[in-house]
C-alpha cells in the first residue's frame, strides 16, 4: 500500500477535512442525543419504559446517523469513476478499507434515489401490520407481515429504514472514530496524516 498522501494537493487536503467534518460532526450530534436519550432507561427496560420515550426523536437521529455514513461513505468508496485515486488515499489515511461498516452497500441505498425506493416499496404491496414509526423489540415471525417505515428495535440494536437493516452500535464505533480523526487533522493544520486507529478509537 501507497503512504504518499500528496495525490490530494496540500493546500487543498483542509478541504476534504472539512467537508467530510460536516457530516461527522451532525452524525456526532445524533450519537451524543441518543446516549443521552438511552442512558436515563434503567437496566431491565419495559414496555412502559419504551412507551415514555420520544419515538420520533430517536428514529430522526438513527436515520441522520445513517444519512451521514452514507455521505462519508462516498468519500471512501466514490459511485463515478475517476475518483479512485484521492479515494486510495483517504481510505490509506484513515486507516480504513472493506471491512468497515461504511462499505456497507445498503448504506448508499439508503441515501440514492430514496423517493424512488419509496415507490417501488409501496408498490409491491403492503399488506398486515404496517408501523409508520416503531420503537421496541424486534417482532417474532408469527407469519403475518409487518412493514416498517422507520423503526429501531432495542434488543437486537438493530435500525430499520424501509427494507435495510442497520447495526447500529459498529456503525456508530465507525462514525466516531473517523469523526475524532477528522477533528484531530482539522485542530493540527489540516494536513491529511495517517490514524491510529487503536488510539483514536479509545476516544470514543
Amino acid at each position: 500500500m501507497s503512504t504518499d498522501l500528496q495525490v490530494i494537493w496540500p493546500p487543498f487536503q483542509a478541504f476534504y477535512i472539512q467537508s467530510m467534518l460536516f457530516n461527522s460532526s451532525s452524525a456526532a450530534r445524533s450519537i451524543a442525543r441518543l446516549e443521552s436519550i438511552f442512558s436515563k432507561l434503567p437496566e431491565q427496560i419495559t414496555e412502559e419504559d419504551i412507551s415514555r420515550l420520544p419515538i420520533r426523536v430517536i428514529l430522526n437521529e438513527l436515520q441522520n446517523m445513517v444519512l451521514q455514513s452514507a455521505a462519508l461513505s462516498r468519500y471512501f468508496w466514490p459511485v463515478r469513476k475517476g475518483h479512485e485515486a484521492r479515494a486510495c488515499r483517504l481510505r490509506e489515511a484513515f486507516a480504513i478499507d472493506e471491512a468497515s461498516p461504511l462499505f456497507d452497500r445498503s448504506l448508499r441505498n439508503a441515501l440514492e434515489h430514496f423517493d424512488e425506493r419509496l415507490d417501488h416499496y409501496l408498490a409491491a404491496g403492503v399488506v398486515g401490520y404496517v408501523f409508520p414509526e416503531y420503537v421496541g423489540a424486534k417482532p417474532e415471525d408469527t407469519g403475518v407481515p409487518g412493514h416498517f417505515f422507520r423503526a429501531y428495535f432495542p434488543d437486537t440494536g438493530e435500525f430499520r429504514l424501509l427494507n435495510e437493516e442497520f447495526k447500529i452500535q459498529p456503525l456508530a464505533d465507525e462514525l466516531l472514530f473517523v469523526h475524532h480523526h477528522l477533528t484531530s487533522l482539522d485542530q493540527n493544520g489540516g494536513m491529511l496524516r495517517h490514524a491510529n486507529r487503536e488510539a483514536e478509537g479509545n476516544q470514543e
